[in-house]
């Protein structure tokens, strides 16, 4: 090989070695815009996120904090029941639209029934709250200003809201 050759391959070389430093650094480079782009992007989306529910007030109301429209009947022949056990009722979850007589008073267990079947998780409350049984708690469809209607039964001794001491 003649000198002239050998320089040729010399520059080539190093040529070779010089760009191949030069490939990482656009490589690196690109991969960290990259990454700040994807970082970007996730703040972005975060934010606008937040913003849209503090705007819309996205919030969803747990069914069990509605107010509850209460209509309490006498249906075991107690006088006074229904007003005694509607006035035990937190005034926070339940409003007492009505109190009065049931169709009788031969009812041997207290009943609740879901008269709009819209406020499943407001119902289930009151159930827990006055110590109902599940078998007893029924959904009929009706037109009423109240959500459920509560048929004070003789159990009523045994009802929560009374055996409980406040």
């Amino acid at each position: 090989m003649n000198r002239k050759e050998r320089g040729t391959r010399r520059r080539s070389a190093t040529l070779g070695r010089a760009s191949s430093p030069r490939r990482w650094n656009v490589r690196l480079s690109s991969l960290f815009i990259y990454l700040l782009v994807f970082i970007n992007s996730v703040l972005i989306i975060s934010s606008a996120n937040k913003i849209f529910r503090l705007s819309v007030g996205a919030k969803i109301p747990d069914q069990g904090d509605q107010l509850l429209m209460v209509e309490v009947q006498n249906g075991c022949g107690v006088s006074g029941i229904a007003t005694r056990i509607g006035s035990k009722l937190p005034v926070k979850y339940y409003e007492i639209v009505s109190t009065g007589n049931a169709d009788h008073w031969n009812y041997e267990h207290t009943t609740l029934i879901d008269l709009k079947g819209d406020k499943k998780g407001a119902v289930e409350r009151l159930r827990k709250e006055l110590g109902i049984s599940k078998d007893f708690v029924y959904t009929i469809k009706e037109p009423s200003k109240a959500d459920v209607r509560l048929i004070i039964g003789k159990d009523y001794e045994s009802l929560k809201l009374l055996t409980s001491k406040p």
